[in-house]
């Protein structure tokens, strides 16, 4: 038998963001590669995901990583963002913690990578056409499950695409495997059933922004 490393997909764990929790205080961002977030007792977790609103950083989700008791980095490179200025612009610079509720009506997930920018950098003294990779793109996935329209996730899939706001998956693998954290926008929900399937089926689709977290 070859040996390898495998995870089952029964026994994993995917839950999807259905809200946030109570704000806490930011007091500083470095500027880092990865910048690293000050909140008093946060008492976050790696693999948590938070908002960050109203400070030297675009305000969106993030993962937490190497959290202590007092800090924890957001695996962001932010060295040529603003200095922490606290509570600008608002007055509130703040972080809340992502509610995350576990998808038991889950039958499939699929991660699909959009291509990389390619530049054209051929010149004159080029001899065949010549490129340069520019920024990835981390694609889409696609959320396949039994359809339960009052369900906790999928009305906040459905709530999610109305308002545009992001949604964050957070999928654990079991024995230890890690964790993945990805953000985006919901694109499409959708629901279908048949006499010959027995079962009505829905899925949504997610455009992911940013990198996709492998904690």
């Amino acid at each position: 038998m070859t040996i390898g490393v495998r995870y089952k997909f029964i026994g994993t764990t995917v839950k999807v963001s259905t809200g946030l929790a109570n704000a806490k205080s930011v007091t500083d961002v470095t500027q880092a590669d990865p910048g690293v977030v000050s909140v008093a007792a946060h008492g976050y977790v790696e693999g948590d995901a938070v908002k960050l609103i109203d400070t030297n950083v675009p305000d969106g989700l993030y993962p937490v990583d190497n959290p202590t008791a007092g800090t924890f980095e957001i695996a962001t490179d932010t060295t040529n963002y603003d200095p922490f200025t606290a509570g600008s612009p608002s007055g509130d610079s703040r972080a809340q913690a992502v509610v995350f509720s576990t998808f038991c009506e889950l039958t499939g997930i699929n991660q699909q990578d959009g291509g990389a920018d390619q530049y054209d950098a051929t010149t004159i003294c080029s001899t065949a056409k010549e490129f340069e990779q520019g920024l990835s793109d981390s694609g889409e996935v696609t959320l396949d499950y039994n359809w339960a329209g009052k369900e906790t996730v999928q009305a906040a899939l459905r709530a999610a695409k109305i308002s545009g706001e992001q949604v964050a998956i957070k999928i654990t693998f079991p024995n230890n495997g890690g964790i993945v954290l990805m953000f985006g926008t919901v694109q499409t929900t959708s629901m279908s059933g048949s006499v010959g399937d027995g079962i009505w089926r829905g899925s949504a689709s997610i455009k992911l922004s940013g990198e996709i977290f492998v904690l």
